[in-house]
Formats: structure tokens, C-alpha cells, sequence
């Protein structure tokens, strides 16, 4: 069962992802891993790697903000699953320290995008 998370840091990620056209429904830690759900529209054919951006980004702006491996559940409004991706803990240190540049993120992270047309969960 997911541990709740810090109720500041929902808050933050819920009214910052609004203006991105991302609406978190679930947020919950499992083993350490941030797990997010959240609805969003989705262009033909998937999910829009750019999300990825946009909640990390979101992340590391709140203050208390630790990197951990982030896993995230996009679905559309009916809770069709469409994607999902991960970005891993070390990923967010070597960003921070400069070991990654920008750009060399953006590519691990699009890479860790599975993306597919709707599917039922089930």
C-alpha cells in the first residue's frame, strides 16, 4: 500500500501541473519510489514526452524536494491508460551536480516514456 506523501508537496505539484494541462488524481510512495497518477489529454497516438519535463521540473522547484526514482501513470479523463515513464534517483543527483547536462536528461527521460495508444487497465 502506498505511504501518503508530504501534503505541502502534493499541493505543489497539484497547483503548479494545473497550469501544464496536468491533473494529478494519486500520489503515493512505494518503496521508496514517488509514484504519481495523473490525467492529462493525449495527442493521437500516446503520450507527450514533454510531461516528463514538466513534473520534474515541478519537483525540483518545491523547497524540501529530495530526488528519488519518480514513477508516473498518465490516463485521460475517463482513466484510460495511455503511458507511463520513470526517472531514475541517480538521473536527478547528476542533473543537480552537472554531470548531466539538460539535454542528456531530456534524452534518458524520453527514453523511459511507454507510451501507447488507449488501453484499459485491467
Amino acid at each position: 500500500m502506498p505511504r501518503p506523501i508530504d501534503e505541502a508537496l502534493y499541493h505543489h505539484l497539484e497547483s503548479q501541473l494545473m497550469s501544464r494541462n496536468v491533473y494529478l488524481t494519486a500520489a503515493g510512495v512505494v518503496d521508496g519510489t514517488l509514484e504519481l497518477v495523473y490525467e492529462t489529454v493525449m495527442p493521437e497516438g500516446g503520450m507527450d514526452p514533454r510531461q516528463v519535463g514538466s513534473v520534474v521540473v515541478v519537483l525540483r522547484e518545491f523547497d524540501d524536494w529530495e530526488p528519488r526514482d519518480v514513477a508516473a501513470t498518465a490516463t485521460n479523463a475517463d482513466g484510460v491508460v495511455h503511458g507511463t515513464w520513470f526517472v531514475d534517483e541517480r538521473w536527478l543527483h547528476d542533473l543537480d551536480s552537472g554531470e548531466l547536462t539538460d539535454e542528456e536528461f531530456s534524452a534518458l527521460a524520453i527514453d523511459a516514456v511507454r507510451s501507447w495508444g488507449p488501453r484499459t487497465e485491467g
